[in-house]
């Protein structure tokens, strides 16, 4: 079976795990990408077995697309990881379709919305008509008996076996970009009142860039605020994904402080209801225990490696109770079974997909 993976935007670690989960269900991937994504996992040498079309910088999509048609023509399933507009002329290709085509959605709200002029609309105006297959994200999105919701893969997929350190500080790590989507004033005010009360040394590395010079203000009043008990590292700019993995692979546990909404240009979307947080990813492929809000839902599979919290004193008893007793190594032991249960339930969803006609 051919497989082709599309990713002309900047989901590098989403098409790492598609990349994973086809060479898992026994096939070798074609991928169509950008230089961002291709050169995102310079060490992953079994990456050698793909396939890869890289667009030369500078050269629009569209014209990148067109080189690559007999080759994309030739594969039996192609997944759009994120859809961008410049695949239009390419799903309106009828001699580019024969294919199956899978068109994953990662904010359904916004991919249906009625507004012409949001980005995206183009396809996904050829997509709701038919062009593609609707893929959401996870299967905790499906709703039986909603058409668009009908068909779904995990994207979170596990990548490393959990891994249990021997030092004297506790390294939590806070990732993605400080920004409205991840309620960081939350957490900072949690690490305020945990701060006097933790008996081992806390580094907590935020692992993105800040959206506004308010959030850089913030973590520095809580870095006076915390020390010397708590080390709070953040990031004046882009978090290389070389980076961000190796400071993933060194952490402790993860503090994950999703909104449970996000409204961007006047569009709401509802965490684990019409989108997902790519951070369920980071937890998954590290194997890292995790604490974050009681809203979100997860695979049962995986929901074990999580501590859940409902507000700032909730969340402060948390780290004091992991930072203290090591919680998060007892929460590491007891993961791997889950985990290759819910490696399982990803390749089982991956193969349906494969399956459908």
């Amino acid at each position: 079976m051919k497989i082709g993976l599309i990713e002309l935007s900047a989901h590098s670690e989403v098409l790492e795990s598609l990349i994973r989960q086809t060479f898992d269900v026994g096939a070798r991937p074609t991928v169509y990408t950008n230089p961002f994504c291709a050169a995102a996992y310079p060490e992953a040498a079994d990456f050698m077995a793909v396939e890869w079309h890289v667009c030369p910088p500078g050269l629009p999509h569209t014209e990148f697309l067109e080189k690559c048609k007999p080759s994309i023509s030739s594969q039996d399933h192609l997944f759009v990881i994120t859809p961008v507009d410049s695949l239009c002329h390419l799903l309106s290709d009828t001699s580019a379709r024969s294919a199956t085509w899978h068109c994953l959605v990662h904010n359904l709200n916004t991919f249906t919305s009625s507004d012409g002029s949001r980005p995206s609309a183009a396809i996904a105006k050829l997509v709701l008509e038919g062009a593609a297959d609707v893929l959401l994200p996870d299967l905790r999105l499906v709703k039986s008996g909603a058409p668009l919701r009908d068909r779904a893969i995990n994207i979170a997929y596990p990548l490393r076996p959990p891994r249990e350190f021997v030092r004297d500080e506790v390294r939590c790590c806070i990732p993605g970009r400080i920004y409205s989507g991840r309620d960081h004033a939350e957490v900072l005010s949690a690490l305020e009142a945990a701060a006097p009360r933790l008996t081992r040394r806390l580094r907590v590395d935020f692992l993105g860039e800040h959206a506004t010079e308010e959030t850089k203000s913030a973590v520095e009043v809580a870095r006076k605020a915390t020390a010397p008990s708590v080390e709070l590292r953040d990031h004046p700019g882009y978090v290389a994904q070389e980076e961000f993995d190796r400071t993933l692979a060194e952490a402790d546990f993860l503090i994950l402080p999703v909104a449970e909404r996000l409204t961007r240009n006047g569009i709401t979307e509802t965490r684990g209801q019409t989108c997902v947080t790519g951070n369920i990813h980071d937890m998954v492929r590290f194997a890292l225990p995790a604490l974050m809000p009681a809203f979100y839902p997860l695979s049962d599979h995986i929901d074990g490696m999580t501590a859940r919290y409902g507000g700032i004193p909730s969340l402060a008893d948390l780290i004091v109770t992991w930072v203290n007793t090591g919680e998060f190594n007892r929460r590491k032991r007891a993961a791997a079974p889950g985990l290759e249960a819910y490696r399982a339930e990803c390749l089982s969803a991956m193969r349906e997909q494969l399956a459908s006609p």
